[in-house]
């Protein structure tokens, strides 16, 4: 049962950044994200984790579709969405970064913590010190979208465009695939 002080923070949170356009994204952000995406696939292909190739699998037509759902939206919403109060530049920066870094060590804990629990076999992929910085750069971008942007939807289209691109461009690996 949530509590009435639980449905307002969802209300005011959760469902207002589900509801609210990205409005007003500031140039730099898209370049904070252009930056991300460089230094993920840099990090990527130097270390092996990524390599480029078009992924061959007559069900990649759906996936993006099904990505935006999970990982993206699902993750944003409890990452960012739930644990980012959506007015907290209003706080101040010093708030603002610390809920961003929360947010992010926890969106970074959650990926080993769904390997040893949920999804055994991501477990190779899941603790990899590459691939969790990958991840905390992500979760970095996201939080800051999210903040600046106070729409859950500018966080969503980043985590969404860089799994799409990681599963159907540079060898991610899709559990939905292997199901």
């Amino acid at each position: 049962m949530i509590t009435a002080h639980g449905q307002d923070y969802l209300r005011k949170n959760l469902w207002a950044g589900l509801k609210a356009p990205p409005r007003a994204i500031p140039p730099w952000l898209w370049w904070m994200t252009a930056g991300y995406a460089a230094v993920a696939v840099a990090l990527g292909l130097a270390s092996g984790l990524l390599e480029w190739g078009l992924l061959d699998d007559p069900r990649a037509a759906i996936l993006p579709f099904t990505l935006l759902v999970f990982p993206s939206l699902l993750e944003e919403a409890l990452f960012r969405g739930l644990l980012i109060p959506r007015d907290v530049l209003a706080r101040g920066r010093g708030a603002a970064a610390g809920y961003a870094a929360l947010s992010t060590a926890l969106f970074v804990a959650w990926h080993p913590l769904n390997a040893a629990t949920i999804n055994p076999g991501a477990a190779h992929l899941f603790f990899d010190p590459v691939f969790l910085a990958i991840t905390a750069l992500l979760g970095i971008t996201c939080a800051v979208a999210y903040v600046r942007t106070r729409s859950l939807w500018a966080p969503v289209f980043i985590h969404w465009l860089t799994v799409v691109a990681w599963v159907l461009f540079l060898g991610g690996r899709n559990l939905l695939l292997e199901a």
